[in-house]
């Protein structure tokens, strides 16, 4: 009897010891959830444009320089497919506020003609699609699409003879220039809300015609360089 006593207890023990063996769960590893580029963004760049703006009668007196220093703000939206492509949209918006002058005259006290041009680019934007393959938190892509000018021409010319000024003529008007652009750029995910870049962009703006007393034709174009910051959500 005392032998079938001590097979029962072992036996229990060992059903309850193998219940708690089954019934221990391993701890789990925290999941880190993957970085992705979906989602909106808006954010700030600055950068330098080297301009062509080429007309008939500014090229005569070896034409104007539009170069400068630039800035202004972004946005637009990606999403990211499972294949890590990347897809988006973006809109932008930059200050240059860029001018330069010629300024010709002839004669002398008795009787002088002088007259001049003067150009100005005030702001630029583009409206353009984005490509790129996510490689974790690093963002190569090629961009394309539209883009716009905003641009100043003005003429003036003054008739003087014996210091006496017969004539001062004046005449300024403004066009939107529009075309196209072609880039690439390369972003990086500071964190999951931050990203930086770097972007080159060229863009071709085709013609337009200034009335300025008799009406002259322009072509513009030009190409940038900037980094940016954005702010995803």
């Amino acid at each position: 009897m005392s032998t079938l006593v001590v097979a029962l207890s072992l036996g229990l023990g060992g059903a309850a010891q193998a219940a708690d063996l089954t019934t221990t769960a391993a701890p789990q590893a925290e999941t880190v959830p993957s970085f992705s580029w979906t989602g909106l963004y808006f954010g700030a760049h600055a950068g330098h444009a080297w301009s062509d703006f080429t007309s008939e009668p500014t090229d005569v007196y070896g034409g104007v320089d539009l170069d400068g220093f630039f800035g202004g703000g972004q946005a637009g939206f990606n999403y990211q497919f499972d294949n890590r492509l990347v897809l988006g949209i973006e809109a932008d918006l930059s200050f240059l506020h860029r001018d330069d002058a010629i300024d010709q005259g002839f004669g002398d006290e008795d009787g002088r003609v002088e007259f001049g041009y003067r150009t100005r680019i005030d702001n630029f934007g583009t409206v353009r699609g984005r490509v790129g393959y996510a490689a974790g938190r690093v963002l190569p892509y090629v961009t394309g699409g539209l883009a716009w000018a905003d641009a100043e021409m003005s003429f003036r010319q003054t008739l003087t003879v014996g210091g006496t000024v017969f004539r001062d003529a004046s005449a300024t008007d403004k066009q939107t220039f529009t075309g196209w652009t072609l880039g690439a750029g390369l972003e990086y995910a500071v964190t999951n809300n931050l990203t930086a870049r770097i972007e080159y962009l060229h863009a071709d703006l085709g013609s337009r015609t200034f009335d300025i007393g008799s009406p002259n034709r322009a072509d513009l174009s030009f190409d940038t360089v900037r980094l940016g910051l954005n702010y995803k959500f």
